[in-house]
């Protein structure tokens, strides 16, 4: 009897150590990837940057134009920032400050606007303005909120579906945004795999299968948590919790 149930540890032991080498693999592989992906964009992004500098030095551009350059300037330096970030994938930022959670909502809906109304769908946001800061990177928040709406986005692509963020405060004094979609749902066995890498339910060609492990592990390394939920036919919903900043801290 009990060699049977030690084969069997055995058994579950090396499916598991298989598992996390492959894992490891992967991650090494994604290292690898981020690599070459940084410096491929580092200098594009570099001559971007000078160049609507350069543009926001004259005096006599008009003022439209002056917004969009300063809008592409700054969307310049913030790509830039998170592909530094690649390349210390996994590693908590050290450097962070005290973050407007709506701020970044506003700033990344506003920043879409184009792209929901392109797919025909409705953005819409409640949020509550008396939440207090939180501790954080602000581009990685951004990040984290441009790759679960674009993914909300991208789910309901037969448009005239919408889109809601909200800001909320939680018990425990913590901050939560939630993002929830009236797209087609994920299949349950799907929605327990849909924070592992390289795991997609997009077509082939449509997807890497990285943006919402990417997501998870931002939102961790910033001390925070990601559930979802989803109903087939009704749509997904996602939320992020952060613990707010402590008053006086």
């Amino acid at each position: 009897m009990n060699s049977t149930v030690d084969k069997h540890i055995d058994g579950v032991i090396s499916a598991e150590l298989l598992k996390q080498l492959a894992y490891n693999e992967k991650m090494a592989e994604l290292g690898r990837i981020s690599a070459g992906i940084v410096h491929e964009l580092n200098a594009p992004l570099s001559v971007i940057t000078s160049a609507a500098q350069m543009i926001l030095r004259e005096t006599e551009v008009p003022e439209f134009v002056r917004e969009m350059v300063a809008r592409i300037s700054s969307e310049a330096q913030r790509l830039s920032h998170m592909t530094r970030g690649l390349l210390t994938f996994g590693r908590q930022e050290e450097e962070s400050g005290e973050t407007d959670v709506n701020l970044a909502i506003d700033f990344v809906l506003d920043f879409l606007t184009y792209e929901a109304a392109r797919r025909g769908v409705t953005a819409l946001r409640s949020l509550d303005y008396h939440l207090p800061f939180v501790r954080m990177d602000g581009n990685m928040l951004k990040q984290i909120l441009l790759n679960l709406i674009m993914n909300s986005l991208q789910a309901m692509e037969e448009g005239g579906g919408k889109l809601l963020v909200e800001s909320i405060a939680t018990t425990g004094g913590e901050i939560g945004i939630v993002i929830a979609d009236t797209g087609p749902g994920i299949p349950e066995d799907a929605l327990a795999k849909i924070f592992q890498p390289y795991f997609t339910t997009k077509r082939p060609g449509e997807g890497t299968g990285l943006g919402l492990f990417v997501t998870k592990t931002l939102v961790e390394n910033m001390g925070g948590r990601i559930e979802v939920k989803s109903k087939l036919g009704e749509g997904t919903t996602f939320r992020v919790t952060f613990k707010a900043e402590e008053e006086g801290s």
